[in-house]
């Protein structure tokens, strides 16, 4: 099979106000560069860091570390949503081509432009399309919590102001779902995010350059996948994080398929980070991870089965939320022993009969949908063991995402 080539890119620093408070946000935005005439899956990418208080920033060495492999390296992933293999980076051209056909690749969970791109192949050639791994064209954001780095503000002690934070960055990655950066305005958030603390607003649609100038957003794309990760602070917050919906403006869409890479999660220091408050983080992490979270405020109304399923043909079912955890035996935080309860409470996944705390050693739940690495002599720091790390998430990736000759 004939090697991808790496996309070029171009990184830059723009500042977006937190929808919790309008605090702003330092954010390196890395985005491809070159327009490919292949099939693509736009996918939205986001790393969160750890600990403010504890020195905790994007650059730090573990998400320094993840950034540059996402940049460098070229993702495949078959999805169960055949718009999203129909979704090149040309559509950064037509992003600016109006409204209107923006919204018809929204209307019905992207079902207008599958009716247009597969017009005339023999049903057999529609199925197999819809298993045909594709590059991803990633946009990536690692950006600061507030009060890390140059973002302003200053850590909430909780971690409610932080969730909203990170869903801040996934509503900026979203603005090209959307007609119009002004309709980030009005969205009712509150329906993505049960925990929010300022429902019914989300991102402005702003963005602004260090020298506080507001300067204009970038055209992203339709984003078809999306991966939220995180490395210990960070990765607890992700976790809480739901996978983004279809169309953010409709909670009704359906959520978009989510990788959660979790770097060291900090499962025996949690009740410190937030000040107590860890039962709700567990417990949405819990919803999300499980396939429990109910994407609408409504009652009555449930997609509690949705979350990790999406109906593909007829009564098929298939998975659109993974997470990969990854940690080591020496993690001065969080014992082996701590993380697997807390996997065995959260995420369901069966500890084994008997632990080894000196060699590496894997553990995934039947449905392949729980991944957990467990690294022999590495601490919660990853200090010169960073390539390590990315072998481990690049081979998970490349087991979760086969990929064939086409």
């Amino acid at each position: 099979m004939a090697s991808i080539p790496v996309p070029r890119r171009y990184r830059t620093v723009v500042y977006i106000p937190s929808r919790h408070d309008d605090n702003m946000l330092e954010v390196c935005l890395s985005i491809p560069t070159n327009v490919s005439s292949q099939p693509q899956c736009n996918t939205g990418i986001v790393i969160a860091h750890p600990y403010g208080p504890l020195g905790g920033a994007y650059n730090n060495n573990v998400v320094g570390a993840l950034l540059q492999w996402f940049e460098t390296n070229s993702l495949q992933a078959t999805t169960e949503d055949p718009v999203s293999s129909q979704v090149s980076s040309s559509s950064l051209k037509r992003n600016s081509a109006g409204s209107t056909h923006r919204k018809q690749n929204l209307d019905g969970a992207g079902t207008e432009p599958l009716a247009k791109t597969t017009a005339g192949l023999p049903k057999k050639s529609q199925s197999s399309s819809k298993n045909r791994p594709v590059p991803l064209s990633s946009v990536i954001c690692a950006f600061n919590f507030r009060g890390c780095g140059k973002s302003k503000g200053k850590t909430s002690w909780t971690g409610e102001a932080e969730r909203e934070d990170y869903q801040t960055i996934i509503d900026f990655l979203q603005s090209g779902s959307h007609s119009g950066s002004s309709q980030l305005k009005n969205t009712d958030q509150h329906d993505r995010d049960s925990g929010s603390s300022t429902p019914g607003f989300g991102w402005n649609g702003k963005i602004y350059n260090e020298l506080g100038r507001e300067i204009d957003a970038p055209r992203l794309p339709f984003m078809s996948r999306f991966i939220l990760s995180g490395y210990s602070y960070g990765a607890m917050i992700a976790s809480t994080i739901p996978p983004p919906l279809r169309n953010p403006a409709v909670p009704s869409s359906g959520h978009l398929p989510t990788s959660y890479i979790l770097v060291s999660y900090p499962a025996g220091v949690a009740w410190f980070l937030t000040s107590g408050a860890q039962g709700s983080f567990y417990k949405r992490a819990r919803a999300i991870l499980q396939g429990e979270y109910d994407a609408s405020s409504t009652p009555s109304s449930s997609l509690s089965n949705e979350l990790n399923t999406e109906a593909v043909e007829g009564d098929k079912k298939q998975a659109t939320v993974e997470a990969y955890f990854i940690t080591g035996t020496q993690d001065q935080f969080t014992s082996t022993k701590t993380l697997l309860t807390w996997l065995k409470t959260n995420t369901s996944l069966d500890p084994p009969k008997q632990v080894n705390s000196t060699t590496s050693w894997a553990l995934k739940r039947p449905d392949g949908v729980i991944h957990l690495d467990v690294v022999e002599n590495v601490d919660h720091f990853w200090m010169d063991q960073e390539q390590e790390l990315l072998d481990r998430v690049q081979s998970w990736w490349s087991e979760a995402h086969p990929t064939a000759d086409i």
